[in-house]
């Protein structure tokens, strides 16, 4: 699956052609509890679902938990959700991504998180907006998700999201440690990428970037 990407500050504003090209019936909106509004893009979001029905879902914890996930799951089917709108940091990306993918399957959940089962079917459009900067799950196509504190990935070229959206000033109003911790994820991802047994010279070259521009 292609992904269509924006960056960089005001990416936001293509959010309304995205909408005008996928014209939804009803949006499953996921956002973190306090992070959607602290960062400012709350407004901007409003401004551009105000002629869309949707469904606000915050109901769920700091990590990305399979219960919590089971009942995003039940509101996006009772809802009858055709878009996902994802916006917060790299758990609210993976709840969001979980969400949409494990709704469109026919077996039990944890078929897939054990990968007893293989995911066969995509899920609905997913747009992604993180507002922190170093997880990268906006642009990847595993989801991490926690069964009784064990740590599961699921993994399947359905789960990359269709669009994502990585403008800069949603990140302008992170506390300094956040900043900082997100700094040190981005540079520890670009390390692993340059010392992989599985890197490429291209890919070599894209890690030593990323190096680079973190620093």
């Amino acid at each position: 699956m292609n992904q269509k990407e924006y960056f960089g500050f005001g990416s936001i504003k293509n959010l309304k052609n995205i909408l005008k090209e996928e014209n939804p019936k009803k949006i499953f909106l996921v956002t973190g509890k306090k992070s959607y509004e602290k960062s400012g893009i709350k407004d901007h979001i409003l401004q551009y679902l105000q002629n869309y029905d949707f469904v606000h879902f915050d109901n769920f914890s700091a990590i990305p938990l399979l219960d919590d996930v089971k009942k995003g799951i039940l509101a996006f089917r009772n809802e009858k959700c055709d878009l996902v709108i994802a916006i917060g940091g790299g758990s609210v990306i993976d709840f969001a991504k979980l969400t949409n993918i494990l709704a469109s399957q026919d077996n039990n959940q944890m078929d897939y998180v054990k990968h007893i089962k293989e995911i066969k079917k995509s899920g609905k459009p997913l747009v992604v907006i993180p507002t922190t900067s170093g997880s990268g799950s906006e642009a990847t196509h595993f989801a991490v998700v926690y069964v009784k504190e064990k740590k599961f990935s699921v993994t399947s070229s359905y789960i990359l999201p269709k669009y994502s959206i990585v403008d800069p000033e949603f990140t302008k109003s992170l506390p300094p440690k956040i900043t900082a911790i997100s700094g040190i994820d981005a540079l520890c991802q670009a390390i692993e990428s340059y010392w992989s047994i599985n890197s490429t010279p291209l890919s070599r070259s894209f890690s030593k970037e990323s190096i680079i521009l973190i620093y």
